[in-house]
């Protein structure tokens, strides 16, 4: 997901629907052939239960010439973003938003990877619930995080259980908003955006007028401690993942006003700030392999007609291409727990048509 979008903010009554009866947590293996309702908890708790969005799944048999394979399609307009395995690698946490790509209101589901449907598992008419591809789902923490508006005109932090009741983690009184959490590896810490314009300036006045920072929060709640200062610096930064070993959180990086992004990387008290992409492009949504050697993102690299993703080593280095479809936008990236694969959205024709959730084989030299 380039960037977030926001949907408007209206009172709603809060519709929950826990998903998934049945198997499985985000792997990459076996997907394609058909899914079954329900993942199981990533540390044995209960698995969710619930209904299926609206929109049938793709049958699973479409492949692309790159070597993609389809894992879901939302019907009606839907559009499936930010795929981010579980734990044990059986299922991924999505976010589909109900207007086409990061527009309308937006919902968590779980796609079980061995067969059956996704199953939502929170829904909130009018409001946002959006997860960050990656590390969202924290074996530690047997929670799952993301950032939702539903108690509030902007975004805030919040975990939920497999099985459970959404969890709110922060709460601040300014117009902003926390978005786009992570777990570290431990599940003690959550890493966020905190973006200080209010959505509709933002809006108005486009990506320029962000200066968003990064700071982290104990999984419990308290007070935020603040890493990366994008006001101080007059940056923009956002998207942070932690890193498998935990010892470096990795985010997009931009001079206000600048269209290009680079990937930088950041120790977790704030300090060893170093960037990773030094050609120009707008290189977005990182995170990490399972090993911490290297960062799968998106981009643009090379005058590209629409992003593609890429891998890059965690250290610096030349960017690897992985998708090759220029036709379609492909972004949103995170890699398989076993190594295998990479999940990604990908819109065809670009980001103005809804996406949909693929997989691809990890190049066999970065295994």
């Amino acid at each position: 997901m380039r960037i977030r979008a926001l949907t408007a903010v209206a009172a709603a009554t809060v519709l929950l629907l826990a998903g998934c009866s049945g198997s499985g947590s985000g792997s990459g293996s076996g997907a394609e052939e058909g899914r079954t309702p329900g993942p199981s908890a990533p540390s044995g708790g209960a698995p969710p239960t619930g209904e299926p969005p609206t929109g049938a799944p793709s049958a699973g048999a479409e492949r692309r010439a790159d070597g993609a394979r389809l894992l879901y399609r939302a019907g009606g307009g839907r559009s499936a973003q930010n795929p981010a395995f579980a734990p044990d690698g059986r299922s991924v946490l999505l976010t589909e938003f109900g207007e086409g790509y990061n527009r309308g209101e937006a919902a968590l589901a779980v796609l079980p990877l061995d067969g059956g449907a996704p199953r939502t598992v929170l829904k909130d008419p009018d409001r946002a619930a959006v997860n960050l591809p990656g590390t969202s789902w924290n074996a530690a923490a047997d929670a799952f995080v993301f950032a939702t508006d539903r108690e509030s005109g902007h975004d805030e932090v919040w975990l939920m259980r497999p099985g459970g009741a959404p969890e709110r983690v922060t709460s601040h009184g300014d117009a902003g908003g926390y978005s786009e959490p992570s777990f570290s590896p431990d599940g003690e810490w959550i890493v966020f955006q905190q973006s200080w314009e209010p959505e509709h300036t933002a809006a108005a006045r486009g990506d320029a007028a962000e200066q968003d920072s990064l700071w982290k929060v104990r999984r419990g709640g308290g007070a935020p401690v603040p890493l990366v200062d994008g006001r101080g610096t007059g940056t923009d930064n956002r998207q942070p993942n932690w890193s498998p070993k935990g010892d470096r959180i990795v985010f997009q990086r931009r001079g206000v006003g600048r269209e290009d992004w680079s990937l930088w990387t950041v120790d977790p008290d704030g300090g060893g700030l170093r960037q990773v992409t030094g050609v120009p492009g707008e290189h977005t949504d990182p995170s990490w392999s399972p090993d911490g050697r290297y960062l799968v993102f998106s981009s643009n690299l090379g005058d590209l007609p629409n992003a593609q993703v890429f891998v890059v080593d965690a250290a610096g280095g030349t960017p690897v291409r992985v998708t090759r479809d220029d036709t379609a936008y492909d972004g949103a990236p995170s890699w398989s727990p076993d190594g295998q694969w990479i999940a990604f959205e990908s819109a065809p024709g670009g980001e103005a048509h809804p996406a949909a959730l693929w997989r691809i084989p990890v190049p066999t030299n970065l295994r």
